[in-house]
């Protein structure tokens, strides 16, 4: 709804806005099986917990039937680059709706041809059609397909493993039979890291993995070759190409092999107490219309930075009744020094405004955000919860993604939403 005028929070005319709209209802998670991937790498099936309302459907439903009418197209009409439409592999029950299930069995591969044991040629390892047993065994000739190579494993022929429920603890925590972990259901990256060089653990107390004179055995999948001996000279650090940690790194930061202290594009200091003739990053991502919208400390001397709130996720909340009853309106938190100084108290309305847009929202005068005081000078900070906007059940309110700079970070192209520089008014 970009292009539609909501007042002042998002004052446009739209007609003078060309982008044509197709708005396809689609599924929420809960609406649809699948897996999701958390942080420590796991892959856990869900279950479908409602029909999605009126006429709303999957994404690979709605992927599936414009793939479908495309590939119809490009057959009766022809077109540019068209081997990438006519000869995808598009290989399920219904093609033009592929199913959570087809997809994730896909991810995980399987054997276009018998694939032998390399121990024991005369036996077969996979037989053709198969799901494949975990990555180890791809190949490089056309006998295997896979489509992510680290969830091969995930729906073995035995399966889907990411729909365990089993919370067996074999140690130090790890309950290898609760959904499925990526690679080979590793849950612990480096655990060859845990043991020293002849294979014991380094501390006999929290042991994950050691070397039991014939294979590295443990609560844990070994992220090593199993029958390496610890004497063979395989190193533990097995994704990098030294084999071993890094104190630093020659080639994975474009800033320099070392991390490094840069103020934010826009300084609350002014100056870089470290090295003050290099104030910010020269790295950065940074377009020249987006420079010359950045403030200084001078126009604009306190930090925002933007964060989420527990009874709310991203944005599609805020049209959830229960999460609006519970957080309706949109605030910003100010800190009590602050506030004093402003005039300002519990439930006043304020504007928060940076040099490329404003929200209007109450205020909520806390004890969390404290004056700082950074190179001798005190700092303010105004938090901004990021979960508003004019669409949903909740009360109207404003985008506060228009108050940071578009700053690329160089390395991960991530936006400098967290420390950028506002002014604070009393309305």
């Amino acid at each position: 709804t970009f292009w539609q005028n909501h007042g002042e929070a998002h004052d446009v005319d739209p007609a003078k806005i060309q982008t044509e709209v197709f708005r396809l209802p689609s599924t929420c998670f809960a609406e649809e099986d699948g897996s999701i991937v958390n942080s420590a790498r796991w892959l856990q099936w869900h279950w479908k917990g409602a029909e999605p309302p009126g006429q709303a459907r999957g994404d690979n439903e709605i992927i599936g039937e414009l793939f479908v009418a495309i590939r119809d197209l490009y057959r009766k009409e022809g077109g540019k680059l068209a081997d990438p439409i006519l000869k995808v592999n598009w290989n399920y029950r219904n093609p033009k709706a592929p199913t959570p299930s087809e997809l994730a069995m896909e991810m995980n591969g399987k054997a276009l041809a018998d694939l032998p044991d390399l121990a024991d040629p005369s036996k077969v390892l996979v037989k053709k059609g198969e799901q494949l047993p975990g990555f180890a065994v791809l190949q490089d000739d056309g006998r295997t397909a896979c489509a992510c190579w680290i969830f091969s494993g995930c729906w073995p022929q035995a399966g889907n493993q990411m729909a365990r429920r089993d919370n067996t603890d074999t140690g130090l925590g790890n309950t290898p039979g609760w959904s499925w972990s990526w690679p080979a259901n590793r849950r612990i990256l480096y655990n060859r890291a845990s043991c020293d060089p002849s294979g014991k653990p380094w501390d006999p107390k929290r042991k994950l993995i050691s070397w039991n004179g014939e294979k590295w055995v443990g609560g844990d999948v070994p992220d090593f070759k199993a029958d390496a001996a610890p004497d063979s000279g395989m190193l533990p650090f097995i994704m990098n190409p030294e084999g071993v940690g890094r104190l630093f790194c020659a080639d994975k930061l474009v800033d320099g092999p070392f991390p490094e202290h840069y103020e934010p594009m826009e300084s609350p200091i002014g100056t870089n107490p470290l090295h003050p003739k290099v104030v910010s990053s020269p790295a950065v991502r940074l377009f020249d219309s987006d420079k010359k919208r950045l403030g200084t400390h001078h126009d604009f001397p306190y930090v925002g930075t933007t964060y989420r709130l527990t009874e709310h996720f991203q944005f599609w909340t805020k049209s959830v009744l229960l999460n609006a009853i519970a957080q309706p309106e949109q605030f910003v938190e100010i800190g009590e020094a602050l506030a004093r100084e402003k005039g300002i108290v519990q439930g006043d309305m304020v504007r928060v405004s940076s040099n490329r847009g404003f929200v209007k929202a109450k205020a909520v005068v806390t004890k969390r955000l404290m004056p700082l005081k950074v190179n001798g000078q005190t700092v303010h900070q105004i938090g901004i919860p990021l979960h508003w906007g004019w669409e949903g059940v909740a009360r109207p309110g404003y985008l506060t993604n228009s108050l940071p700079p578009a700053v690329g970070d160089c390395n991960t192209q991530t936006p400098e939403y967290k420390a950028f520089l506002v002014k604070l008014e009393k309305l």
